[in-house]
């Protein structure tokens, strides 16, 4: 009795019977166009449930993820055709009378096709048989109850789901909250303050709030990347012109891989913002520091070494070397078993003090000695390719076209009305924008045209556009 209500035996035979009783109308070789009004009404039924059945049955009661992702939750479709399930859900049974309805239906017709020239009027009483009729509406209809309740099957899924993951990201920030707490008390507090005020976070913060959704993607997701953030020890040098949105790839990259990792404590993350309007800022013992720094918060607590720096400048009320800084640096990298660093804009750290080239070389130094891989971004300068050159992979940032026009479909909204209300000229606005803009990352827009110049969309004229590197 299982077996003839079993899966295979249930949705798989309905669609076999249904696909014979098709081929058996193919095979009298009459023509649908003649076929009488309620006979079409029921082949097209009987086509509509064979392809409600085949996607239910391939999509989810084959597909293991399906049955995977409802592991110990409720699903109203596997409970009733579930392999789990009864043999006398109401789905079963409509399976089991409409799959023997068709078959006597399959019979009649092939009867009736033996030894006589086959016409409509020979065929159709076969076709609408009450039992038959009323089976295969039966099931179509439950087929489509079925349907609508996978809708809340997934519904019902995804709010777990989230309030699981909900649940598992409060309880890890708490235990983050815990784990941290000591960076806000008493002498670990101002021991991090001592070793630099520089705090790049906050330029992070506000970099990424400027980010369109789905930019920089293909930097992500380009060879060159995934080698670098899989390999050990690897270098990645991204250049590019003014303008080609440096600054924020390097925000995503940092955020991608703070995301990545963000509950494994055996991975260190670092990065500098350089500016050329900061240079007192960023001497390279200041640089050097504010890696330590970043390092160290990653840590559980402040490492024995650091502390006793500490001390000693403190009572002498003086300020670590760039060799000590460095050696603190190898002390506290060699803590973690990967440690990536990202710095942006290295060419405004040349200016002055020897910036950029004594703390990458001090960088390079730390990466032959420990696991650490380190990518920077730049203008194109020959001094600074020079230092890359025959060390690592190279990539060009560039903003592609893709990148453009999410940023402008975001920012459509800053366009005068009239705009607004016409999809084609707005299309046009992007296409024109996308096509100057040469590979550079418009961060912000603020157009202004009259009525007459939006009839020729090369006329507009555009004010304060803002660049990043």
């Amino acid at each position: 009795m299982a077996e003839a209500f079993g899966i295979g035996a249930g949705v798989v035979g309905v669609i076999g019977v249904a696909i014979q009783i098709t081929q058996v109308v193919v095979q009298f070789g009459l023509d649908w166009k003649d076929a009488p009004h309620d006979v079409k009404t029921f082949l097209a039924e009987l086509q509509t449930l064979r392809a409600t059945l085949s996607e239910t049955n391939t999509n989810l009661l084959l597909n293991p993820d399906f049955a995977e992702a409802f592991q110990n939750r409720p699903s109203i479709l596997l409970s009733q055709l579930g392999p789990n399930a009864p043999p006398t859900t109401d789905t079963k049974l409509m399976l089991d009378i409409c799959k023997r309805e068709m078959e006597d239906l399959l019979k009649e017709l092939k009867k009736r096709g033996k030894g006589h020239r086959v016409g409509w009027e020979r065929v159709k009483g076969a076709f609408l048989a009450k039992n038959t009729r009323e089976s295969v509406e039966n099931l179509h209809r439950q087929c489509q109850v079925l349907n609508g309740l996978v809708s809340i099957d997934i519904a019902v899924l995804g709010a777990t789901t989230y309030k699981e993951v909900k649940e598992t990201r409060r309880d890890q920030q708490e235990a983050r909250k815990e784990q941290q707490e000591w960076h806000q008390a008493g002498t670990d507090k101002e021991l991090l303050t001592w070793l630099t005020k520089t705090d790049y976070g906050s330029q992070q913060s506000d970099l990424l709030s400027r980010r369109q959704e789905g930019t920089g993607q293909w930097l992500l997701d380009s060879d060159e990347f995934q080698s670098w953030c899989k390999g050990d020890r690897q270098t990645l040098f991204c250049s590019g012109m003014p303008g080609a949105g440096k600054t924020i790839m390097a925000s995503i990259v940092i955020d991608y891989l703070c995301t990545k990792y963000e509950n494994d404590n055996r991975i260190g993350i670092a990065y500098l913002y350089c500016n050329f309007r900061r240079q007192d800022e960023q001497k390279p013992v200041n640089l050097l520091a504010s890696l330590l720094k970043q390092f160290i918060q990653g840590l559980p607590s402040v490492p024995e070494s650091v502390k006793s720096l500490y001390k000693y400048h403190k009572d002498k009320q003086t300020q670590p070397s760039f060799g000590e800084v460095a050696k603190e640096l190898y002390s506290v990298v060699s803590a973690y078993s990967v440690c990536f660093i990202i710095i942006d804009a290295l060419d405004e750290c040349q200016v002055s003090h020897g910036g950029g080239q004594n703390v990458l070389s001090e960088i390079f130094n730390l990466q032959a000695k420990v696991g650490m891989n380190i990518l920077a971004t730049s203008r194109i300068i020959p001094e600074i390719t020079k230092m890359f050159e025959g060390k690592c992979a190279s990539l060009e940032i560039r903003a592609s076209d893709d990148d453009v026009r999410r940023y402008l479909d975001g920012h459509m909204a800053q366009l005068p009305s009239f705009v607004l209300r016409s999809v084609e000229l707005q299309e046009d606005v992007k296409s024109e924008i996308v096509k100057h803009v040469k590979g550079m990352y418009v961060l912000s827009m603020l157009p202004y045209c009259s009525s007459n110049e939006l009839t020729d969309v090369q006329g507009f004229s555009w004010h304060s556009f803002i660049w990043i590197r």
